[in-house]
């Protein structure tokens, strides 16, 4: 009794040692995994464009290295060859909406564009889709990657724990295209993951990049992924999925 009860004490002080190894932010969304481990877990979101998804996997199956998608419902009916891929390859995938719906204002994010029931339908429906392939997912990156801390417990209520990138690295601007105030070109989204990572690390940090963005936008980020990873490695960091 005593020994089961010293087993059951080690995996309760294990898994509390985990949970205190990841941060969330303020909305209550997973941002940053175990960081006693020198693991980065690169993020791919998918909705209406595609071109660079091949791309992708191929410089994953190169480097034999498991990313995480997450997938709109529309991607996932338009999509299935993609997919199918992924799941061969053993990526991990999620949920990320079904019409890709911004969920609550730019500007006042404390304030819902759409009601609870339509929020809740637009996850539940992509989950839907995603069962249709036999897939059962637990992390949801709202679209946009914006919500608030009613979208979380919305998540929360269809099973699925919100995820989002970590911040500090501007890679999740790979979408921007010329015409944006706020565009940054591929070199300058590389310099601010390097610069990053020499000055505070990047161990279970969640790396976003989108394969696919507007056909406005030339300099794609993801062709910068095999050197990207190269580089990364030889820092001494693994890859890691969800």
């Amino acid at each position: 009794m005593i020994k089961v009860l010293f087993l059951l004490l080690l995996s309760l002080a294990g898994s509390l040692n985990l949970l205190a190894q990841k941060k969330y932010d303020n909305q209550g969304a997973l941002i940053r995994s175990d960081q006693s481990q020198q693991s980065i877990y690169l993020m791919f979101s998918g909705h209406d464009f595609y071109e660079g998804f091949e791309h992708v996997l191929s410089v994953l199956e190169k480097k034999n290295i498991k990313g995480s998608f997450f997938l709109t419902g529309d991607f996932v009916r338009k999509h299935s060859d993609l997919i199918q891929r992924m799941v061969a390859e053993g990526h991990f995938i999620g949920a990320h909406s079904d019409k890709h719906l911004l969920y609550n204002a730019w500007e006042n994010r404390d304030s819902l564009l759409h009601s609870r029931e339509v929020i809740k339908k637009d996850i539940s429906d992509n989950l839907i889709e995603l069962r249709k392939l036999g897939l059962e997912p637990s992390l949801f990156l709202p679209p946009y990657e914006w919500y608030n801390q009613k979208v979380v417990e919305i998540a929360r209520e269809l099973g699925q724990e919100t995820i989002n990138f970590s911040p500090g690295t501007r890679s999740n601007a790979d979408y921007t295209t010329p015409e944006m105030s706020n565009y940054l070109g591929s070199n300058e989204i590389l310099e601010s993951i390097y610069t990053y990572e020499s000055a505070n690390g990047m161990n279970g940090f969640h790396l976003l990049i989108h394969p696919g963005t507007s056909p406005e936008r030339t300099d794609k980020l993801y062709f910068n992924l095999d050197s990207l990873i190269a580089d990364l490695m030889e820092k001494g960091y693994s890859f890691e999925k969800f």
